[in-house]
Order: C-alpha cells, then sequence, then structure tokens
C-alpha cells in the first residue's frame, strides 16, 4: 500500500481541510515529517491508520476525541486516503462521531450527534459503506488487519523500546498476539484438563472398587469371615507406586473367591425353591376347598335376592303399561311434527315481521323530529356562510395588526440601537480623524529632519550633495514616519466607513418602519368597515356566528343532509316491510291449514291436545329404551333364578371358618419359607453383581491407567516439568523470537559499527519461572554478554529500532509473503548523536530499495538536513499548515 493523496477536515489541529500530496515524494525513498512540537506530526499517522481500518496509530488517542477545537461549526471532520495498492487505486473517506451544531433555533444552538461512517471506491466504480464492512473489504484488500498493520508498517509513538525492554511474561503476550500461538497455550491446558480428568477417573473407579469390596464385609458372618483375608490389601495404589502389581493380583483372587461363594449360593437357592414348592402346593387344594364353599354359600344368598327384585318388578307393571300408551300417542303426533314446526315458524317470522315494521316507523318519526330541529339552519345557510366569511376576514385583519404592531416594537428598538451606535462611531471617527490630522501636521513640519534621518556617512545628500554631514537636522521625538502616519489615516478611513455603513441601516431601518406605520393604517380602516358590516347582521346570524365554529355549522349542514337521505330510505324500508308481512299472513293461512287437517286424521280433537302428546325424539328414544330394558330385566331375573335353583338343588350352606385358619397355618410356613429363599437368592445376586463390577472395573481401571501414562508425559513436556522447564508455547515463541533477532542484527550491526549483537537468554535464571525470551546483547568491545537495560539512551534507541525492523520483517514473512510498500516511524531520534544519526539514516535508507516509502516524524534539526523530501507542518494560533517540501 502507497498512500497518494490524503485530505484532512477538521482533524485535530487542523482548523479547515488540509491536503497531503505523497505523489511529490515519489515512489520510493526516505521522507521526513517534521514541525514544531503539537503542531500535528503524528495527526497524519493517525489520519492514514483511521482511513485504513477506522483506529488510530498509537494507544494513547481515541478516534472520537479528534475533531479540531480551532474548526467552524459548518466544518466536517473527515479523512480521505486515495492509495495504491497492486497496481489499482482506491479513494477511502471516513468521519469519526462527533458532535455538529444544528440549525439555530430560538436563538439558540443546539447540537447533534454526527455518526461514524466510511466509503470506500474501488477501482472498477463499485462502492462499500459502512464502518465495519469498509474494514472488513479494506482487510481483505491489503491481506493485513490492525494489528499487522501496526506491525509491519507503522511504528507508533512510544512504543520503539516496549519490546526491549519487556519482561519475559510482556514478550510473551505480545508474541501471542502477533504470531496466534495462544493455540499451543491452550493444547497445554488441554493436555492438564485431560491428565486431571483422567487421574479423578482412576480415583473415582478405585473408591468404587473399595466400595464394592467394603459390601462384601456387611454380608452374612460366614461370608465376611472368607472375605476378609483377601480384602486386607484393598485395591491397588495411583499408578506408578511400586505396589501395583500386587494390588491387581489381589483384586483377581478377590473375583475367584466370589465365583466359589456363587457355586454355594446357588445350592442352597435349588434346596430353599423345592420346600417352598410343596407348601404352594398345599395352599393350592385348600384354597380350592374354601372357594367351592364360598361359591356354594354366595349363589344361595344370591337366589334370595334375586326372588326380592322380581316382586319389586312386578309391581312396576301398572306403570309401564301407561308408558306404552303415551309412546304410542307420542309417535302418532311425532308423523306431523314438520307441518307444525312450519306452521309455528312462520308464525313467529310474521310476529318478527311486525315488531322490525314498528321499529322502523319508530326511526323514521325519531329522524323527522330531528330534521325539523336543524331546518332553520339549512333555510338560512346563504346569509350564515356570509356571515362566517365576514368574521374570518375580520379576525385576519385584526391578527395581521398585532403581529405588525409586535414587528414595529422590534423595530423601533433596532433603530434606537442603530442610532446609539451610530453616535458612539461619530465619537470614534472623530478622534481618529483628530489623531490623524495631529500626525499629519507634525510630518510636514518635520519632514526636512525625517530626511535627515535617513542621512548616513558616506551617502550624498540629496540638498547639497556633500558626502560629509557634521551637523545633522534633528527632529522631535514624537514625529512620526511614514509607514505610522499611513496606519493612522487607514484607521481614520475604516471607522468613517463603518460609521457610513451604520448610518445606512439606520436610515433603511427608519424608512421600513415608516412604510409599515402606513400599511398599519390602512388596516385599521379595513377592520373598521368589517365592524360596521358585522353590525348590520340580523341578530339572529350573529348569535350563531358566535355560539358556534363555522366547522360546527358545517357539521349541522352535513346532518340536515343526512337526516333527509334517511327518511327517504326508511320510508321505502317501511313500504317494502308491509308487503312482505302480507306475503307472509297468507302463508301462514295455507301452513294453518295443512296442519289441522293432518292432527284431525292422526286422532286428535285439538292443537292443545297434540302439543300435550308431543315428545322430543329423545325423550321418546329414552322411554321406549326404558320399557324395552323393564322387561329385559325381568326375563333376565326369571332366567337367573331357574339357573340358581338347579345349581344349588339339595345344598345347604357350609362353614368356612376352619378352613381358613388350616390354610393361614400353612400360609405363615410358606413365608418363613419364602423369606429362607429371599435371602439366599438375595446373597447369590449380590454376590454376582459384586463379583461383576470388580471385573469390569479392574478392566477399565487398567485401560485409563495406560491412558494416563501417556497422557500425563505429554502434559509434564508441555507444562514445562522437564530438565530444560520449557512450556510448548515458549518453545514455539523462541523459534519466533530468534527469527526476530537475526532479523534485527543486521541492521543493528550496521547501525553500531559492528559492536551489539543481541541473542536470547537460553538458560532460565529463577527456577520457578518457565518464561524463555530474556534477551541480552554481546558487547564486542569487552567480549561479554550484558543486559539491555545497560544501554545508553542512544544505543537503546539504535537496539529498539533494529528490533522493530527485524520483526516487521519476520512478521511480512509469515504473513503470506505480505510486503509493506510504506513504513512509518514515529520520533525516537532525539536520543542519537551526529555518528549514530548518520548510521540510522543509512540503515532506513537500505529499506527503500525495492519501491519502499519510508516517513519519519522528528523534531531533530540534522534530519532536516540529511533528508531533503519533507512535509513540514507549521503550527499558529489558528490552526497548522501543511506544506510538501521536496
Amino acid at each position: 500500500m502507497k498512500p497518494k493523496n490524503l485530505k484532512l477536515s477538521g482533524w485535530g489541529p487542523y482548523k479547515g481541510q488540509v491536503e497531503v500530496d505523497f505523489t511529490k515524494l515519489e515512489d520510493r525513498g526516505l521522507f521526513l515529517i517534521t514541525g514544531p512540537t503539537g503542531a500535528g506530526k503524528t495527526t497524519i499517522f493517525d489520519a492514514i491508520a483511521y482511513a485504513l481500518y477506522g483506529n488510530m496509530s498509537g494507544g494513547m488517542r481515541e478516534k472520537n476525541s479528534v475533531r479540531s477545537d480551532f474548526a467552524d461549526g459548518d466544518t466536517a471532520t473527515f479523512v480521505e486516503l486515495v492509495m495504491q495498492h497492486g497496481g489499482k487505486e482506491y479513494r477511502v473517506v471516513r468521519n469519526p462521531e462527533y458532535m455538529r451544531p444544528k440549525k439555530k433555533k430560538g436563538g439558540k444552538s443546539a447540537y447533534t450527534k454526527e455518526k461514524e461512517n466510511a466509503v470506500l471506491y474501488l477501482p472498477e466504480g463499485k462502492t462499500v459503506e459502512g464502518s465495519s464492512e469498509v474494514n472488513r473489504k479494506m482487510q481483505e484488500i491489503l491481506v493485513l488487519d490492525y494489528r499487522q498493520f501496526k506491525q509491519i508498517s507503522m511504528i507508533a509513538q512510544g512504543e520503539f523500546a516496549k519490546l526491549l525492554v519487556a519482561s519475559p511474561a510482556e514478550k510473551t503476550r505480545i508474541f501471542r498476539e502477533i504470531f496466534s500461538t495462544s493455540i499451543y497455550d491452550s493444547f497445554a491446558g488441554v493436555l492438564k484438563g485431560r491428565s486431571g480428568e483422567l487421574y479423578k477417573r482412576i480415583m473415582e473407579c478405585r473408591n468404587k472398587m473399595d466400595e464394592d469390596i467394603h459390601m462384601l464385609q456387611m454380608g452374612e458372618e460366614g461370608r465376611k469371615e472368607r472375605i476378609a483375608g483377601l480384602t486386607e490389601k484393598g485395591v491397588p495404589p495411583c499408578p506408578g507406586g511400586d505396589s501395583n502389581a500386587g494390588g491387581n493380583s489381589n483384586v483377581v483372587v478377590v473375583i475367584e473367591a466370589l465365583e466359589e461363594e456363587e457355586g454355594r449360593y446357588k445350592a442352597m437357592l435349588a434346596k430353599a425353591e423345592k420346600e417352598y414348592s410343596a407348601y404352594e402346593k398345599e395352599l393350592s387344594a385348600l384354597a380350592e376347598r374354601i372357594s367351592r364353599a364360598e361359591r356354594n354359600n354366595e349363589n344361595l344368598k344370591k337366589l334370595e335376592e334375586l326372588r326380592g327384585q322380581k316382586e319389586a318388578l312386578l309391581e312396576g307393571k301398572g306403570k309401564m303399561d301407561e308408558a306404552e300408551a303415551e309412546l304410542k300417542m307420542a309417535r302418532k303426533a311425532s308423523s306431523l311434527r314438520e307441518e307444525y314446526v312450519n306452521c309455528k315458524n312462520a308464525g313467529d317470522l310474521l310476529q318478527a315481521m311486525e315488531r322490525k315494521v314498528e321499529q322502523h316507523r319508530k326511526e323514521l318519526e325519531a329522524y323527522g323530529r330531528k330534521q325539523e330541529e336543524l331546518k332553520e339552519f339549512y333555510e338560512k345557510r346563504d346569509a350564515i356562510k356570509a356571515s362566517y366569511e365576514l368574521l374570518v376576514s375580520y379576525e385576519e385583519m385584526k391578527k395581521q395588526l398585532e403581529e405588525s404592531g409586535r414587528w414595529m416594537k422590534k423595530k423601533k428598538a433596532e433603530l434606537e440601537r442603530l442610532q446609539r451606535q451610530y453616535m458612539d462611531q461619530e465619537e470614534e471617527a472623530g478622534r481618529k480623524k483628530r489623531a490623524f490630522e495631529t500626525a499629519d501636521l507634525a510630518y510636514k513640519r518635520a519632514v526636512v529632519g525625517i530626511v535627515a534621518r535617513q542621512i548616513k556617512e558616506g551617502m550624498p545628500c540629496p540638498v547639497c550633495g556633500s558626502l560629509s554631514h557634521p551637523h545633522v537636522a534633528k527632529t522631535a521625538e514624537e514625529v512620526p514616519d511614514e509607514e505610522g502616519l499611513q496606519r493612522l489615516q487607514k484607521s481614520y478611513e475604516k471607522e468613517r466607513e463603518r460609521l457610513m455603513e451604520l448610518h445606512g441601516k439606520a436610515a433603511a431601518c427608519k424608512g421600513e418602519a415608516e412604510s409599515r406605520r402606513a400599511q398599519e393604517t390602512e388596516w385599521e380602516e379595513q377592520i373598521k368597515g368589517l365592524e360596521e358590516e358585522r353590525s348590520r347582521l340580523p341578530e339572529e346570524i350573529k348569535r350563531i356566528t358566535e355560539t358556534m365554529s363555522g366547522k360546527e355549522y358545517e357539521e349541522i349542514l352535513n346532518k340536515y343532509h343526512t337526516y333527509r337521505v334517511q327518511i327517504g330510505e326508511k320510508e321505502k324500508q317501511i313500504a317494502k316491510d308491509r308487503e312482505e308481512q302480507s306475503s307472509q299472513k297468507e302463508k301462514l293461512q295455507r301452513l294453518e291449514g295443512i296442519f289441522i287437517s293432518g292432527y284431525e286424521a292422526a286422532g286428535f280433537a285439538s292443537r292443545e291436545e297434540y302439543e300435550r302428546a308431543l315428545r322430543p325424539s329423545g325423550e321418546m328414544e329414552k322411554a321406549e329404551k326404558e320399557i324395552k330394558e323393564y322387561y329385559a330385566r325381568l326375563q333376565a331375573v326369571d332366567g337367573r333364578i331357574a339357573s340358581l335353583e338347579e345349581e344349588t338343588k339339595g345344598k345347604e350352606k357350609e362353614d368356612t371358618a376352619g378352613l381358613k385358619a388350616m390354610y393361614e397355618e400353612k400360609r405363615a410356613c410358606r413365608q418363613q419359607q419364602l423369606e429362607v429363599l429371599n435371602v439366599q437368592n438375595h446373597n447369590l445376586q449380590e454376590t454376582v453383581k459384586i463379583r461383576k463390577s470388580l471385573k469390569e472395573k479392574a478392566k477399565r481401571l487398567e485401560g485409563l491407567e495406560k491412558e494416563y501414562g501417556i497422557v500425563k508425559d505429554l502434559d509434564n513436556m508441555a507444562s514445562g516439568n522437564n530438565a530444560r522447564r520449557l512450556v510448548f508455547e515458549q518453545y514455539v515463541l523462541a523459534g519466533y523470537f530468534e527469527e526476530i533477532l537475526r532479523a534485527a542484527n543486521l541492521r543493528l550491526e550496521k547501525m553500531t559499527g559492528g559492536r551489539y549483537e543481541l541473542s536470547r537468554i537460553e538458560e532460565v535464571g529463577d527456577g520457578r519461572v518457565k518464561d524463555n525470551l530474556e534477551m541480552q546483547v554481546l558487547d564486542y568491545y569487552t567480549g561479554k554478554m550484558r543486559p539491555v537495560k545497560t544501554l545508553s539512551g542512544g544505543e537503546c534507541f539504535k537496539a529498539s529500532l533494529a528490533l522493530a525492523l527485524g520483526m516487521s520483517d519476520v512478521i511480512q514473512g509469515y504473513s503470506g509473503g505480505i510486503r509493506a510498500d510504506t513504513l512509518f516511524i514515529d520520533e525516537g531520534f532525539g536520543a542519537l548523536d551526529g555518528e549514530s544519526l548518520e548510521q540510522a539514516c543509512q540503515t532506513l535508507m537500505s529499506l527503500t530499495e525495492k519501491d519502499r516509502l519510508i516517513g519519519i516524524i522528528s523534531h531533530v534539526p540534522e534530519l532536516s538536513e540529511k533528508i531533503e523530501k519533507q512535509i513540514v507542518v507549521k503550527k499558529t494560533n489558528v490552526g497548522s499548515e501543511v506544506e510538501v517540501v521536496v
């Protein structure tokens, strides 16, 4: 990326719009940005960084505080950068978020927030808008993010020595961010977490095995004694202990003993099951005898109950006969249900029509009354409307007159102010005129003395031509020179022009006021005429216009027309309803004739008798169902009585108490045997469960111990628990660091005349620390290593610059072959002597090969002499200015 042109507007110390034309610096070489402190040199770098990425070049400045305090309210704050990259030209315009004045309202200044925005103009004519969108597109074009750009292309102010004197831990943080090595630290963390997790799982498995063995000791007394000798050693210790093999053998012995216990419990369980089955057979035979006796007793009891139910059913036979007769008549009435419903519906509809006609008639009368109430307003509508128009004209004329009065009041105040200013200015102009005339008179009187003041020894006299001037004429000390006289004259003429300007304004103001007063007189006459015309209106018209507004009157007229329309519609509706009512009466008479013929033919004497016989279909179905159920129950009771009489023939009620007592005695014996059976089965299941559990856990423990051994070795290696105390991430960072030092030493050798060489301290001094990024310097004058903090200020700057340039080269190499066509360096050269400054410049000049452009910010005077191409920033009390000098 190479900048071609940069525009700044209302930015930092720059009041208005300034432009930096980088094309004058050509496409390669070294250039200097110079100027006094605070003039705005670094602001140029800030603007380039903000245009590209929406961020400032240094860490001390914020993008929302860059608006210039010198800028006028209507001056926008933005930066525009035209750059060349990959043979194509791009233009980007950005503005930060800042407060700008609104248009003034009510004499007060209001402010509004200008939101941050960015627009990128691409070579093919397309545009990208929005801060986030432009940031993404710019990173895609440059193949650099903001952090990489700062490290490769822009070394900001105050960051030269940060890496040189940083602690190993701080270097680790810096390089981790630059080279994205946090993945290695995360990997070491994953290993540590995995190791801890495996250790926890091993201990959990071992604890569970201890619990299983402990459960064996809580069983029956015989098993307790048999297992006690086998469980004294317990479960083997954590992997890596001496007792690992012995412990595992102990678990195998316990498992074999449990298999022997299973066989013993299976034999005991088979014997208990045989004894339990014998009790089951005896109880089954007794239960069958008790069941037969209870069933016989129950049948005898049921027979007596059924005989009672039959007597109750026969008592309700008469009621069932009546229900059958009513159902017969209901069925006849149901055959005429359709004619009955049609006739009833027709009558209901006729009544609804009569109610509807009555309702419409009442509504018609209401509309008529309302129309009559508004009739007077409608008949006098022309006169009333004319009165409203007269009232509107009157009120508008009065409003104009009131507004004019307020305007005249302001004009009067303005005229008085202009008159006071004119009197003050007239006095000031007179004072300046007297001062000028006094000075002019003194100048004319002392003109000879003024000429004599300019004569020097050896120069010819303008009067006599002599080269010797023993007695030069003297002038008064207070006599002004020609330049001072001209200043007094210009001052007087300026005050006189101001006086004439005020005179013109006052005259114009007075003319406007007189013109407006004449207009007011004309309006007052018109108002008087309107008042007379209103006084001649009839009282009833005046009353209407005074008690309601024109809009309210228009609403009354609209209501009148609405009522008239509604009356016509209601009259038509009533006529239509009466025709429908007459037709419905004829239909009802025809349907009633059909229905009467039908119920008389069915045997009903009257309509009332028919309606008494009529039943809902559900009620008829229910009655028919009850009748059927009655006869079905009676038949079922007869059948059940006959069956039970046959079944209990020759049998009597039996006593079951003795049989039940014998059954309970046998059941108690069976229960005791069941408990023995359950104990034996529980012992067997528990033994099988614990054996399987121990076997599964022993197998799982073996796998976990094997995996833990591998993971723990990797964890120790990655976390620095090794002979060299080298952490995995530190190992990777040390490789990057040594590459940076090799690249830095190429420049440092030239800048120090081959005296110094930087290197990494491989041995860690503090055994508790695992950071391996400490740096030292080899002094070839003494042949000894020493800490970098012992370097002088100038030497420290050289080392810092070499380190920064070396880091820029390495980062470029690890960023996909990205090349920085432009490099910006901010300050730091003030600590160098003449020789060191020359060496630093030569080193930077060597970087300008292959069309690289390098910019340096500094106010060191010697650099201005060594670097011809310069961007000069000039500081003034109204903002800074920029000039490109080649």
